[in-house]
């Protein structure tokens, strides 16, 4: 798939370096057709030269690449967020499985970055876009959408409707009140520092679970907790004390 892009930044070295490295390193995929440093170029660009890929900064002087997006409905193309810092941004923009790249860009990085934008993923990125979108104006609500890696694209679904998360080798299990199950491409530890916020807490190395559904703790060297499906998910000796601390507050 070749891609057709415009870079978005107020920082003219910002958008001339990261040009330079698209043209270097990516310019048998990427063909570069429009630089443009607000929000309001941005949007005038994108709607005449109709780009399927856009590297887009965080912070552009009086506005975000996030008010960019809320101008529109539909999203035709792939967005890669392009950033210095912002924490909670990039929480969420994982949290909503969109691809991003950190200031001063890696060309390792880049590369990783440019050949997801390649492959040809199923149409839910207006979905993931729009979870972003909801995310940001409303942090760490229950109601909030995380997007899950599954066999042909993203799931994505209520974070207060995940019970608890159980690693299974390098991927995880993902539980839900529903009963059913989805086992996630990402790692524990990723669904560790994305959740921890909405109120979970990885009680064993093997396991993390939401406070909404723990039905019992049971005491013992580490102890257990039961959760509202009757699962008994263990709490490691290492984590007691600190779960307990967690638990009661």
């Amino acid at each position: 798939m070749n891609l057709t892009a415009i870079v978005i930044d107020d920082e003219p070295r910002a958008r001339e370096n990261l040009c330079i490295m698209l043209e270097k390193y990516c310019n048998k995929s990427v063909q570069i057709i429009g630089e443009c440093s607000n929000i309001i170029e941005a949007y005038n660009m994108i709607n005449t030269l109709n780009p399927n890929l856009i590297f887009l900064d965080i912070e552009m002087g009086k506005g975000t690449g996030f008010d960019l997006l809320s101008r529109f409905k539909h999203y035709p193309f792939k967005t890669i967020f392009v950033t210095a810092f912002d924490q909670y941004a990039i929480r969420a923009i994982k949290f909503c499985a969109l691809d991003y790249l950190l200031k001063p860009v890696s060309v390792k990085e880049l590369l990783v970055a440019v050949e997801k934008a390649k492959a040809p993923l199923p149409h839910v990125n207006n979905e993931q876009i729009q979870s972003l979108m909801e995310m940001l104006q409303s942090p760490q609500q229950k109601h909030n959408r995380i997007a899950i890696p599954v066999q042909n694209g993203y799931q994505l679904v209520p974070v207060n409707q995940i019970m608890y998360c159980a690693a299974e080798k390098q991927y995880t299990d993902i539980y839900f009140v529903s009963g059913t199950t989805i086992c996630s491409s990402l790692n524990l530890g990723e669904y560790e520092e994305m959740l921890t916020e909405y109120d979970f807490f990885r009680v064993h190395h093997s396991y993390i679970v939401n406070r909404q559904y723990i039905r019992q703790y049971i005491r013992g060297e580490g102890g257990e907790v039961i959760m509202e499906n009757k699962k008994n998910v263990p709490v490691s000796r290492r984590k007691k004390q600190e779960f307990l601390d967690w638990l009661t507050n």
